[in-house]
This record gives structure tokens, C-alpha cells and sequence, in this order.
């Protein structure tokens, strides 16, 4: 890969009772260009980048190929050698931007001004996903990304911390990505399942299903916290936040309770409507039966003039409004 080197790829099923052809590849990549904002530009795809798009795919196994319409989510760790930040390549022209806010933004969305002008009256709203990890580095999490930008000189291999802070980029802070991402993806596919509800053929079964997976995932995978690593929770809260996951994740929930209402009042319509349907048809029969008991009538004849006479009645009850609001009833919930 120009301009990179991969030095390490991961490949992670999030669930194991679920589908095990599809996973997410993870690829750990290094390098010591000036041109890291056009790395990332090229991996997301942006036209007019002076890097070509790299093929990531060919460091996975055999057995392993990217999903075409895949969408990468990309992680930025940059420091500087020099006393001064210089602002990075066509940098957007904000005024109330210093050159780190500049470098966190650029890096996390992907995006060099010409890609994306933000609005200047509304770019400190692109900044709400900062993450203040310490005195030496700042973090930043869009929709689509997140870059860490060194806010002091690297003092290369005697620096007494940004190994470290290498170190958490790949592993702590990586993990409550992955962390969100899965949790994303969770949440997009029960709320792809919840809007297609009332096309299944068994509503019952299907929102049964719907409960499993939803009990499944806030027991595994709904978790607030990654770790006792305080930054790494935050991280996890921004990347949250950035996908409004709680508030997607409550309306999944009500409506999966809306739909449980309607099941329950349509097993309610359905049992009263058999019920009703009983109460129609057995009245007569009763009735015609405990007659010919106290007649002391037995006999075949009488015995078929008291069910025709049933018969006759049952068909009168259900030509009544009673007894077409319940064959109504019935034929509409099945």
C-alpha cells in the first residue's frame, strides 16, 4: 500500500449465535508521510484525492473478502516534532478554529474543505464530539471517524507518553469503537425488522423474534461503559451520541411495546370472537337438546328435527348484527 503499511489486521464476528459469514476487519496501519488527511481521503473515497483509493482487501486471507458496499470507519492518531502545528492542507477557514481544532476535524470527518465547507456561523457544532484525554492529546468523534492530534512536540522514541497514547489508539480506544459499531449495527437492524412488522406473515412470531434479539442485545452488547479507562468511556459516549444510539435504541424499544399491544388486543379480539362464535352455535344446540331431554323425545327423528331446528337458529343468530360482527371480527384477524 503506498504511503502505508499495514502491521496488523483483526478480524471480529460480534455475534456468535447470529450470522457467522460477516464480521468486521479491523487494519492497524502506520505511517511517517505528510500526507495522512489524503490516506484517509483516499480510504473514504473522496474524489479528486491525489492518493488512489488503497486496497486494503488484499491483506485479508483468502477466506475473507470486503463487503462491496462496506463503509469504513476510520481512527487518526497524528503528533508533531516541531513547537508549531502547522494547519493542515487546504484547511477549512475558520476563524474560531485553532490548528489543533483544525487537524481533529479534518482527520475525523475525511474531508478537506473542498470536500465539505462547514458553515462558519455553525462549525463549533462540528467540534461537540471532543474528547479531552489529558494535557498531551485531544480526541475528536464524528459520524464517520475519529482522530487523535497531539497537542506538544513528539519526542519520538523518548517520549514518555506517546508510546503509550500509541498503544491506547490501537487497543482501549479502538475497542470502544468497536464497541459502538457493534452496537449500531444492532440497533439499525432491529429497527429495519421493527418497520417491517406488519408485512410478516406471522406478526406474533415475528415480533417474538424482535423481543429475543432486543433482550439479547441490551444484556451483551448495551453497555454504557467499555472499560474502568475513563477516556475510553468517553469515547464510547461520543461515538453514542454522534449516532444518537440511546435515543434509537429507546424508540426501537416502545416500539416493540407498541407492537406487543397490538398483538395482545388482536389474541383478545381473536379469543372473544371464538368465543362469541361458541356461544352462537351451542346456544341453539343446547337449547334444541335439553328440550328433547324433557319431552323424553330420543328418538333418530326427533333427534335430527332438533339439530335441523338448531341449525336454523345458529343461522338466524349470525344473520343478526351480533352475529355478523363477529364473523367480521374473525375474518379481519385472520
Amino acid at each position: 500500500m503506498p504511503n502505508a503499511v499495514i502491521f496488523g489486521v483483526e478480524i471480529l464476528v460480534p455475534n456468535p449465535s447470529g450470522r457467522s459469514d460477516q464480521a468486521l476487519a479491523i487494519f492497524h496501519l502506520t505511517t511517517d508521510t505528510p500526507d495522512l488527511l489524503d490516506l484517509l481521503r483516499a480510504v473514504a473515497g473522496r474524489r479528486n484525492s491525489p492518493i488512489p483509493r488503497p486496497d486494503i482487501g488484499n491483506a485479508l486471507p483468502a477466506w475473507a473478502t470486503l463487503e462491496p458496499r462496506g463503509k469504513a470507519f476510520t481512527l487518526a492518531f497524528l503528533t508533531r516534532t516541531g513547537n508549531d502545528l502547522p494547519p493542515p492542507p487546504d484547511a477549512a477557514p475558520i476563524a474560531s478554529w485553532s490548528n489543533t481544532d483544525q487537524w481533529l476535524w479534518h482527520l475525523a470527518s475525511r474531508t478537506a474543505w473542498t470536500d465539505f465547507p462547514p458553515d462558519p456561523d455553525h462549525a463549533d457544532e462540528l467540534l461537540a464530539g471532543t474528547v479531552v484525554l489529558s494535557a498531551d492529546w485531544r480526541g475528536l468523534l464524528t459520524r464517520d471517524g475519529a482522530a487523535f492530534v497531539g497537542l506538544r512536540p513528539d519526542q519520538g522514541a523518548d517520549d514518555p507518553f506517546f508510546g503509550f497514547a500509541q498503544l491506547y489508539a490501537h487497543t482501549a480506544y479502538l475497542d470502544a469503537l468497536i464497541i459502538g459499531t457493534i452496537q449500531n449495527a444492532n440497533i439499525t437492524r432491529m429497527i429495519d425488522e421493527a418497520s417491517r412488522a406488519f408485512h410478516a406473515k406471522d406478526l406474533p412470531r415475528h415480533l417474538a423474534g424482535l423481543e429475543e434479539r432486543a433482550a439479547r442485545f441490551r444484556n451483551i452488547y448495551w453497555l454504557r461503559d467499555a472499560s474502568a479507562h475513563g477516556p475510553a468511556n468517553d469515547i464510547l459516549t461520543a461515538y453514542q451520541a454522534q449516532h444518537r444510539l440511546p435515543e434509537k435504541f429507546d424508540a426501537v424499544l416502545s416500539e416493540i411495546a407498541d407492537l406487543n399491544r397490538i398483538v395482545q388486543t388482536q389474541e383478545s379480539q381473536r379469543v372473544n370472537a371464538a368465543l362469541g362464535i361458541i356461544t352462537v352455535i351451542g346456544l341453539p344446540f343446547g337449547t334444541a337438546f335439553a328440550v328433547l331431554q324433557t319431552l323424553g323425545a330420543n328418538s333418530p327423528r326427533d333427534l335430527l328435527i332438533g339439530a335441523l331446528a338448531a341449525l336454523a337458529g345458529t343461522g338466524a343468530l349470525l344473520l343478526t348484527s351480533f352475529g355478523r360482527l363477529l364473523l367480521r371480527t374473525l375474518q379481519r384477524l385472520d
